[in-house]
């Protein structure tokens, strides 16, 4: 067991140095990545879900408290409010729904989420400013956050469409995160989905989460965030390809 707990805290770190990097720089992405692999070889996927949330909250304030003068706070609220709602109904709803399930839908989402991204961002325009918009955002994000610890890419299209300025872009998603992985944080634990290593594995990867972030934000200016959303969305495809392939062996 000592064997297994270190490994998988190795495997933890190596990933949250990659998946914070990608987050630092696009500003999303990290529940993303790591969700391709934790499921895999945690002991489930409450505790993958739950371990991804953790790492995730933690990189984003580290991000978001250096650049705390770029949040943009009014635009959040709405969003916030639907998606924590909706984050509780669906950590409810996963305590019904067995691993092989939750895999087969998380490779579904997956692949939808990157198939639109590819083909259809930046075609929504106004849309997003919208009350029942926000609404709707916070809701579909909720529901992804509770049960794929990926409330992203729906607030990165309300972002992009409302704020022009990089640094506000990036910024205010890591404050939406920070607030995000809190309230699932604190519903996760109420439906138990942890182990006795998940608390382990979160101090391990808050290191890989420095590394990651600070390598990222040296990287911010240079790289092309449109090039690195691409490989991130074919990613996407592949990971939720084997998700549902695995979910049926």
């Amino acid at each position: 067991r000592y064997i297994r707990t270190m490994l998988t805290c190795t495997f933890v770190f190596l990933l949250t140095i990659v998946a914070s990097f990608i987050q630092r720089v696009s500003g999303f992405g990290f529940g993303i990545f790591v969700m391709m692999f934790f499921p895999f070889f945690l002991s489930s996927y409450g505790e993958s879900v739950m371990l991804s949330g953790l790492l995730a909250g933690s990189t984003a304030l580290m991000i978001a408290v250096r650049n705390w003068k770029y949040i943009r706070w009014r635009m959040m609220g709405r969003v916030v409010f639907f998606n924590v709602l909706f984050s509780f109904l669906a950590t409810e709803y996963m305590r019904l729904m067995s691993n092989s399930t939750l895999k087969q839908c998380l490779g579904v989402m997956l692949i939808l989420i990157a198939l639109y991204f590819m083909f259809g961002e930046g075609r929504m325009g106004k849309i997003f400013k919208s009350k029942p918009a926000q609404m709707t955002i916070g809701s579909i994000s909720g529901v992804m956050g509770g049960m794929f610890a990926m409330p992203g890419p729906p607030i990165v299209l309300y972002c992009i469409s409302t704020l022009e300025d990089k640094r506000e872009y990036v910024t205010t998603l890591q404050a939406f995160s920070v607030l995000l992985n809190v309230c699932y944080t604190l519903f996760r634990t109420k439906a138990g989905f942890y182990s006795d290593d998940t608390w382990l594995c979160w101090v391990i990867g808050i290191g890989g989460a420095v590394i990651g972030s600070s390598i990222g934000a040296k990287c911010f200016e240079l790289i092309s965030n449109r090039t690195l959303k691409r490989i991130v969305y074919v990613m996407m495809i592949v990971s939720g390809l084997v998700a549902i392939i695995n979910s049926s062996i």
